[in-house]
């Protein structure tokens, strides 16, 4: 180590004095620094010379020398050790006692060992007073270099001292040897005791920094078991540990659909959507994303990014839309949740609430304050709401449970009147939640709020298989003394819709519960519950919309040319009893928003539910059950008296007038006086028997709504000359349109009475098919009987009234007949065509009935009936369903 100046600010003009007081005065200005090797070579240059001039002194002094080292080292050690203990004086100084025991020997011996005083004067330099000791002191601190020159400079001198006398005097320092070794064995032990100490430490450091690793490692497997693994702890709103975890039981309702009515060609004529409420709570947007939000909808939803902004300008709980479709529902929840992510919803306040007991006090005061206001004859609509539970608790017409309910339901309302709800999101809104416990709080993301509004049925070709269909209305519910559409369920007015009223309805709402958590997300585990739902059964039905389609078509226009009130048309197959067409030129269009102002009146299936009297057309029934009774001479020529006969009081009439005729010519030439006198030997239980046969005063079983079952006089009125007479030409008993459709049908299918149906199929939810139970066909003539009237009556429509309905190509058979009747006091006349189309490989059973025809227009089925039928022939053979013969 190189040596420093160590001259304090007192003596920096006044150099140390080394022995040689000759030197020049230039050398004694500059400043002396030594080095441990220049201090070694000055000390041998010392001691040569006093060795050899003052051997003897030496040796004399020796006891007094080897005393003043061992003093020194004492100082030196002790030095060390305050030292290590950090104090702040110079490490190899010393004290006063040392520098004035120093000061007294050398005051002592100097006329007997200068030499050895100028050696001591490098080692120990004598200082003038303390108070320069303490400046070099405090000097030596100040700059830590300093104080490492100084000691090192005294190291070097001592150590060049006690090496001197070692070798001079070895023999009389024998004893400080023995004091020096246990003193570097001392210092070597405690050195050695302290590092001992320290790696001890050192080892019980890593190890609590070992242990506390390892105890927050456990701690966090254990937090992740407890998270994902374990069953989560039964949990409380108000702890804000357990807001992540589920803690309420929710339900959600799967609202179950009515099912849809297909046609043959699976054309879907009515189905059921939900239509679903989109809203959303402006205060719960954050102002800086609603850009973005109207941006997405725009792009989920289709929404008018106008109508959205405007919408939101609003504040509140805003209606985005009411009649949203499914598809754009599903789209904006899978948005929502985007939107969550995207950070663009506040999480809003909610406090439930869920009263157990009618001593409640928040319930107390809000009954309290409906029954003041009642008092005071303010009462609102809410204040009667209240009471009127309170009342049907009190008679028992409610159960507690139900009361309740009502009153929670209330208190929610009652709350959050004060509440402004275009504003709040962090003051808590209340809300009844039956699962959770009252008073409970949360915090949630509010988003879009999507719900079912209401449920339409829908018919897509609106007048279309009308009134054939039918159609529904919502049913009623009552709130608070008022009469609403319950937009959640139906009620099946007319046609098929009510006749399968019971297959087509929603059987169960599916519904799911189990633990949601604070979003209100149902969790599914082993301890949800899942119901599904069940939808009403699809209904497949026998006509093709295609062929429906046009045969109305020709029956509207039909319309316009008779003007007559009504013209329906039916087409059946005689070996099954399908109807393939029942059209009618009288619709209406069901669909809500749309609906036809004259459904009151339109909405009638007149095929089935309107009956009249069939006239001519019931003659080739009565004709057959004779045939088929056997009593019918066909060489009998009866005589029609020109057309004119008088039964007792009433005068009978032929349109053709006839003076004789066979009983086939009474039938191809329609004569009324013929068939009297054909029945005349009946009795009035045999007549009553021959119109039962075909099922004439019954309902035929069809599937359609509101089936007129006609009028069948008693027997006793049919035994009666005059009302026997007009019942066998068609006057007196009434029939429905479907009634003698049926009963045309067994002249073509080997006579058989079949149940007309427009149902092919059922189609249940998981899509199994069931087929509806019909009662077996019942045969009520023979097949010769029928083969026999089936060549009748297309002998009508070649020979008789029916010409204007034969078709080339096709075997082409049937009857018209014409009926008068009053109606609101005026004479309206009903024409109609019964028969069959054949090309001789199938068969249709076709009829064709115009209601209210004007005595001043053609009212005569020949005229008008007769060529309808022919049209729906050709159209049969158009439609590919029967090929025309050449």
């Amino acid at each position: 180590m190189q040596g420093r100046n160590i001259s304090n600010k007192d003596s920096t003009n006044q150099p140390i004095q080394r022995g040689d007081t000759t030197k020049s005065p230039s050398q004694n200005n500059q400043p002396k620094t030594f080095s441990s090797d220049s201090a070694l070579h000055h000390s041998h240059s010392l001691r040569q010379p006093h060795l050899q001039a003052n051997k003897q002194s030496s040796l004399e002094s020796s006891s007094d020398l080897e005393s003043k080292i061992q003093k020194n080292l004492a100082f030196m050690a002790n030095s060390i050790q305050k030292d290590a203990t950090h104090t702040r004086k110079p490490k190899f100084a010393m004290d006063d006692n040392t520098i004035n025991n120093h000061q007294e020997g050398k005051k002592g011996k100097k006329s007997q060992d200068i030499e050895i005083d100028k050696v001591n004067t490098i080692n120990a330099k004598p200082l003038e007073n303390t108070a320069k000791l303490s400046a070099f002191e405090r000097n030596s601190f100040d700059d830590k270099d300093n104080s490492e020159g100084i000691d090192s400079i005294m190291l070097d001198n001592i150590s060049e001292n006690y090496q001197f006398h070692k070798k001079d005097n070895l023999l009389h320092s024998s004893d400080f040897f023995p004091q020096q070794i246990n003193a570097i064995k001392q210092e070597s032990s405690t050195k050695e005791t302290i590092n001992e100490q320290a790696e001890v430490f050192k080892a019980g450091r890593l190890f609590l920094v070992l242990s506390i690793f390892t105890l927050s490692f456990s701690i966090f497997l254990f937090a992740v078991y407890a998270k994902i693994i374990s069953k989560p702890p039964i949990m409380d709103p108000y702890n804000k540990k357990s807001r992540d975890y589920p803690w309420s039981v929710k339900t959600n309702t799967d609202i179950a659909l009515r099912g849809q009515i297909s046609s043959f060609d699976d054309y879907i004529l009515t189905s059921s959507h939900k239509f679903y409420k989109i809203g959303v709570y402006v205060p719960s947007i954050y102002e800086e994303k609603r850009e973005l939000l109207i941006s997405l909808m725009n792009l989920y939803g289709n929404f008018n990014k106008n109508s959205v902004r405007f919408a939101l300008s609003r504040g509140g709980n805003v209606a985005i839309t009411d009649n949203a479709s499914a598809l754009v529902a599903a789209n904006l929840r899978v948005l929502n949740q985007k939107l969550a992510a995207l950070g663009v919803y506040k999480k809003c306040t909610f406090s439930y609430i869920n009263k157990t007991s009618l001593k409640d006090s928040e319930l107390q005061t809000m009954i309290v304050h409906a029954q003041i206001v009642r008092e005071k004859g303010r009462e609102t609509a809410f204040d009667s709401r209240i009471l009127r539970t309170l009342e049907n608790l009190k008679n028992a017409t409610i159960t507690e449970s139900e009361a309740m309910r009502n009153l929670n339901i209330a208190l929610v309302e009652y709350k959050n009147k004060d509440i402004d709800l275009s504003k709040e999101c962090y003051t808590p809104i209340f809300t009844y939640n039956a699962d959770v416990r009252d008073g409970a709080i949360t915090r949630i993301e509010r988003g879009f709020d999507i719900a079912v509004s209401q449920i339409e049925r829908e018919y897509p070709f609106n007048e279309m298989m009308q009134p054939l269909l039918g159609f529904t209305n919502y049913a009623k519910k009552n709130v608070d003394g008022k009469v609403f559409d319950d937009k959640m369920k139906f009620i099946a007015q007319s046609g098929v819709e009510k006749y399968r009223d019971g297959i087509l309805s929603a059987k169960r709402d599916g519904k799911i519960s189990g633990v949601a958590d604070r979003s209100g997300n149902i969790i599914f585990n082993k301890r949800s519950q899942i119901s599904t739902r069940e939808d009403g059964f699809n209904i497949k039905l026998t006509i093709p919309l295609s062929l429906q389609v046009k045969i109305q078509r020709i029956l509207e226009e039909s319309h316009k040319q008779y003007k007559a009130q009504q013209i329906v048309s039916g087409i059946m197959d005689p070996q099954n009893g399908e109807i393939l067409a029942l059209a009618s030129s009288v619709s209406f269009n069901p669909n809500r928003g749309k609906r036809s102002k004259n459904i009151p009146t339109a909405m009638r299936v007149a095929a089935a539910e309107r009956s009249f009297e069939p006239g001519s057309t019931i003659k080739p029934l009565v004709f057959s059950y004779l045939l088929n009774r056997k009593k019918i001479n066909f060489q009998e020529k009866i005589d029609l008296h020109d057309g004119i006969y008088q039964l007792r009081t009433f005068t009978i009439r032929d349109s053709v007038p006839l003076k004789s005729a066979t009983p086939e010519q009474i039938l191809i030439k329609s004569s009324n006086i013929g068939m009297t006198k054909l029945t005349k030997n009946l009795s009035g239980t045999e007549m009553r028997t021959l119109f039962e046969t075909f099922g004439i005063g019954e309902a035929t079983g069809i599937d359609i709504a509101n089936e007129a079952t006609g009028l069948l006089p008693k027997a006793s009125i049919l035994g009666r000359e005059v009302e026997k007479g007009a019942a066998s030409y068609g006057y007196g008993l009434r029939m429905s349109f479907i009634q003698l459709l049926r009963s045309y049908a067994v002249f073509n299918n080997g006579g058989f009475l079949v149940v007309p149906h427009v149902t092919k199929h059922f189609i249940s939810p998981d899509s199994k098919i069931f087929y509806p139970t019909l009662e077996k066909p019942r045969r009520i003539i023979s097949k010769e009987s029928a083969d026999f009237m089936q060549g009748l009556l297309h002998r009508v429509v070649v020979e008789g009234t029916a010409k204007r309905a034969d078709v080339p190509g096709l075997i082409i058979g049937g009857k018209t007949g014409t009926a008068r009747e009053k109606e609101k006091g005026a004479i309206i006349y009903n024409g109609s065509f019964f028969g069959y189309a054949s090309d001789g490989a199938k068969t249709y059973t076709i009829g064709v009935v115009i209601y209210g025809s004007q005595a001043s227009e053609d009212y005569y089925a020949g005229q008008t009936t007769a060529p309808i039928f022919a049209k729906i022939a050709q159209l049969l053979v158009q439609e590919g369903y029967l090929k025309k013969n050449k």
